[in-house]
């Protein structure tokens, strides 16, 4: 059996027949990898997170801001996005195509890496992408970790806790001679693959960890990582995870249980490194259920409106001929692209755009500063049409942006409307993927 829903709409359970259970369980399914991903990743609520959850009534169901398929045993049933399957592979082959040049993020393991093979392959209505896709991952690990090696995140057991490090467990690795420093957050998966000794299971373990090992000897040749790592102490990782990758390579064809695992970590208990690996790998183990691929469940969705938000960034940057990262984008410290142009994303927490904006009353998706001041605050509604609580948000960057060199502007599929009152500028922008159409004189004033 096949059933069509379609994106943001309400529907009836009674009118789903025999599909009526699965998909009531497949949205509140959903609902619980994104509350669970949030409070590991985010430690916040989808409110403040700017994510949208499936609705589950009594009833009745919706799928807000996601599309994709579900298998059910009594047969399939797919979500199609508002803006139609080939308005999300635009905005997927848009987002790999502007953001090329961030090489970490095109690795086979990464969600961009995902998002690139689905549209080589032209896998359309069937689009096998990793959970939040581009995503709620992507709008964390994106903007947020670009470091070429995050190896002070990679040894930290932080007591088997994700997002919240055991600062007395730090020092003592680090008194055991772990390379690693203080750090703010632990995460569940890392830049180029070097999360494969913990996301990775039975064969699978070993395909990656080579990939691991290829991956870093990439990197043999800098003076010294971002963090701060120095090549020395880099190398002395690869070979320590080449001792890991013998050892599983050892047990070819054996499961790679917790035994093994314990196993492996005994071998190398003169190397912190390798007990460090192991011990996060365990720890990490209850995590899986953040960590599947589209392709390993009943739940093939991509988070259409986490999409569109870097569908809009990826578009702004391109036309601002901006498209190269220098130096590294955080959440919280924002970055810098080539041109000098400055970007905030996803704006949780108190930043330079909000202290000059004037407080906390507004959180915006995107904020891109030109050199001399000039600043774009944007956000990005993944609608037709604008809510009285979306134009009351306008009506707060309005009073908000008051300085000259600010202007705010709404992102949206419908079409476009500009307000201007004694220098203050406010735009309600088209922006269609559908068509691939940005009305970029309303979103930034170039025409």
């Amino acid at each position: 059996m096949f059933r069509e829903l379609k994106e943001d709409v309400a529907y009836d359970l009674s009118e789903l027949g025999e599909l009526a259970g699965c998909v009531r369980s497949s949205a509140e399914e959903l609902r619980h990898r994104i509350l669970a991903w949030l409070r590991a990743v985010y430690e916040a609520s989808p409110a403040e997170a700017g994510v949208a959850l499936p609705e589950v009534g009594d009833g009745w169901v919706r799928f807000s801001g996601f599309a994709g398929r579900v298998e059910c045993p009594g047969g399939v049933v797919e979500v199609v996005p508002k803006v139609g399957w080939d308005g999300v592979l635009r905005m997927l082959d848009d987002v790999v195509s502007v953001f090329r040049n961030l090489p970490t993020y095109l690795r086979a393991s990464s969600p961009l890496g995902v998002a690139a093979s689905a549209v080589a392959l032209g896998w359309g209505n069937t689009l096998a992408v990793e959970y939040s896709l581009a995503v709620l991952e992507l709008s964390w690990r994106f903007l947020s970790t670009f470091r070429p090696l995050s190896l002070e995140r990679l040894l930290v057991t932080a007591g088997g806790v994700v997002g919240r490090p055991n600062v007395a467990e730090t020092a003592r690795l680090m008194m055991r001679g772990v390379p690693m420093g203080v750090f703010s957050r632990v995460r569940a998966v890392e830049d180029i693959g070097a999360a494969a000794v913990f996301r990775a299971l039975n064969e699978a373990v070993k395909r990656d960890l080579e990939a691991l090992v290829r991956n870093f000897e990439e990197f043999m040749n800098v003076e010294a990582s971002s963090v701060g790592v120095l090549a020395e102490e880099l190398r002395r990782l690869i070979s320590a995870h080449k001792e890991v990758l013998q050892r599983l390579s050892e047990a070819r064809g054996v499961s790679i249980t917790r035994e093994l695992l314990m196993r492996v970590r005994e071998l190398g208990r003169s190397n912190p490194v390798i007990v460090a690996g192991v011990d996060l790998y365990i720890a990490y183990r209850a995590y899986r259920h953040l960590l599947k691929r589209g392709g390993e469940g009943r739940l093939h969705l991509i988070s259409t409106h986490k999409l569109y938000e870097l569908w809009i960034l990826a578009m702004v940057l391109q036309r601002l001929g901006a498209t190269q990262l220098v130096g590294r984008l955080s959440l919280k410290n924002g970055g810098k692209f080539v041109n000098d142009v400055e970007v905030e994303y996803d704006v949780m927490y108190g930043s330079v755009l909000r202290r000059l904006a004037g407080g906390a009353h507004i959180r915006p998706d995107i904020v891109v500063k030109l050199p001399g001041g000039r600043t774009f605050v944007i956000d990005a509604k993944y609608k037709e049409e604008v809510s009285e609580e979306d134009l009351g948000r306008l009506l707060i960057y309005a009073v908000e942006l008051s300085q000259p060199d600010l202007s705010g502007a709404m992102a949206y599929l419908g079409d476009s409307k500009v307000w201007k009152s004694r220098g203050r500028r406010v735009g309600l922008c088209k922006a269609d993927p559908r068509t691939g159409y940005v009305d970029f004189c309303c979103l930034i004033g170039f025409c």
